[in-house]
């Protein structure tokens, strides 16, 4: 699985995937777009999964 999130503004951006209990935290930056991938191995999974993201009210 490949979550790509991009992202401008000084803060750290909270990345969570469920069902797969998978999150991370990203640092972004003021003044600069910025787009990272994280890419993870995941066996057995067959259903939908939602990503849900938490910003400081800084970072778009």
């Amino acid at each position: 699985m490949v979550v790509a999130v991009r992202c401008q503004g000084a803060g750290t951006v909270k990345v969570a995937v469920r069902p797969v209990h998978v999150s991370f935290p990203l640092e972004c930056l003021a003044g600069k777009v910025s787009t990272i991938y994280n890419q993870v191995a995941v066996s057995g999974v067959n259903r939908d999964g939602t990503v849900s993201v938490e910003a400081p009210p800084a970072v778009r």
